[in-house]
């Protein structure tokens, strides 16, 4: 053959496989992202509230032998989370109420702690996710490659979806196996067997909604410090809005029905509130009279628009 024979050639190697093509640009964005110190520990201190969990699952194990040990959880129920009738349950029929205080301890770490690591985590990733590629154009080389504009959104995704599973879906199955390890009787498996399934629901409610958000903050714009400015406003904003439009409502109201009503209908204002009260759904701990839709509706919009917009400019991107 001429040395200067040149043109192209049949490729003759091994080929990924279509449906695992976005692996690629999730690889290349972990290996990014995982370069910053501050990223990695903050995932490190993001797994420390799991310790709570972990001593409030063990602790009401051992209420089943121990009365100490049942009335300390039964006050913490009563008045962290103000369920006269589970506290009555648990000092009654402890292992009737097993799978409801399980629940209820599993969707308080998703709820108050990991939300807020979310926040943090997602905050200081995902701006820079698309952001640098529409700066440096580094996405014509992505997608000059088969590779469609789904699949490099689903890439994208993936790298925050990992995070995600790793500071709160991982952490709390562990919680759960460690639940059935100490647990006097492996009836609990039984009696618990939905757990899992369970978390893996308030994972995706967590995921979705979140990373389409983040996504669509970080393709609007090629500057991150934007994109990220937007993503702390957005839960900012909600987070004061809810608490001013509560504390005005309640202010000289002595109805506490009408209050209940008004105060769900401010949560949907709230990302944060929001996403609380489709997890309480998901674990069964949900304790308000208002329709289930309303919440769901949000964060399946949410993750829709959020997506669909994101898919848009990076095809109209290509066209231009």
């Amino acid at each position: 053959m001429p040395l200067l024979d040149l043109g192209y050639r049949r490729w003759e190697g091994t080929r990924t496989p279509r449906s695992l093509r976005w692996l690629v640009v999730t690889i290349t964005g972990a290996l990014m992202i995982w370069r910053g110190y501050w990223l990695r520990t903050i995932l490190a201190l993001s797994l420390s509230p799991i310790i709570f969990t972990v001593f409030g699952f063990f602790i009401f194990e051992q209420g089943l032998q121990d009365p100490e040990s049942r009335s300390l959880i039964t006050q913490v129920v009563r008045r962290q989370f103000g369920m006269d009738e589970l506290a009555r349950n648990i000092m009654t029929n402890p292992e009737v109420a097993r799978h409801e205080v399980w629940s209820l301890f599993l969707l308080n770490f998703f709820k108050q702690s990991q939300v807020y690591c979310m926040v943090v985590v997602l905050g200081l990733t995902a701006p820079r996710l698309i952001s640098y590629d529409l700066r440096s154009r580094a996405y014509l080389l992505y997608l000059s490659r088969p590779l469609s504009p789904l699949e490099y959104l689903l890439g994208k995704a993936s790298v925050l979806w990992f995070l995600l599973l790793a500071i709160a879906t991982a952490p709390a199955l562990c919680v759960y196996v460690f639940g059935v390890l100490i647990s006097p009787t492996w009836r609990v498996v039984f009696d618990t067997w939905d757990l899992p399934l369970r978390i893996l629901a308030a994972t995706a409610i967590l995921a979705l909604p979140t990373s389409a958000l983040a996504i669509f903050y970080s393709s609007m714009t090629t500057e991150s410090r934007f994109a990220g400015f937007a993503w702390f406003a957005t839960w900012i904003v909600g987070w004061v809005t809810y608490s001013v439009l509560t504390s005005v409502t309640a202010f000289g109201n002595a109805n506490k029905e009408s209050l209940s009503s008004q105060f769900y209908k401010w949560q949907m204002l709230s990302p944060y509130h929001t996403l609380g009260q489709t997890q309480s759904i998901a674990f069964g701990a949900n304790q308000a009279d208002e329709p289930y839709w309303l919440p769901i509706f949000l964060c399946v919009a949410v993750t829709v628009v959020g997506f669909g917009l994101a898919h848009r400019r990076i095809a109209g991107m290509l066209r231009a």
